[in-house]
C-alpha cells in the first residue's frame, strides 16, 4: 500500500491532457483494494470533469479507458457550475462479455 502525506491511497487515476476534440485517455489502478486496473471508472471520470471545469472551464469530455486490457470503453461527462458545488452528468456504454451467477448466502 502506498501512502501520500500520511493518508492511505486507494488508487491512482492517470489521464492525458485534454485534446482539442475534448477526448482524453485514462487508466485507473487500485491494487490496494484488489483492482490491478479498471476498464471503466465513472467515479474518477466525474471527478476529472469537475476538476477540469474548475481549472480550465472545460464543460464536456470523453474519456477512453480499458484499451490496454483489450476492453475499450468510453465515458462521457458534462459538467456545469451549480453552487455550492459543480454538477456532473456521466454517460457510459458497456457490452456484457459474460454473466456469472453467485449462490445466495444462507
Amino acid at each position: 500500500m502506498s501512502k501520500i502525506t500520511g493518508k492511505l491511497q486507494l488508487g491512482c487515476f492517470v489521464h492525458s491532457p485534454v485534446s482539442a476534440a475534448l477526448r482524453t485517455t485514462a487508466r485507473m489502478f487500485a491494487p490496494s483494494i484488489g483492482v490491478p486496473e479498471d476498464i471503466a471508472n465513472t467515479n474518477s471520470c466525474a471527478c476529472l470533469a469537475a476538476h477540469l471545469l474548475a481549472r480550465h472551464g472545460t464543460t464536456r469530455i470523453a474519456v477512453d479507458m480499458g484499451d490496454a486490457l483489450g476492453r475499450p470503453s468510453s465515458v462521457s461527462t458534462a459538467a456545469r457550475h451549480s453552487p455550492p458545488s459543480p454538477l456532473v452528468d456521466v454517460i457510459g456504454t458497456a457490452r456484457i462479455g459474460r454473466v456469472a451467477c453467485l449462490p445466495m448466502p444462507g
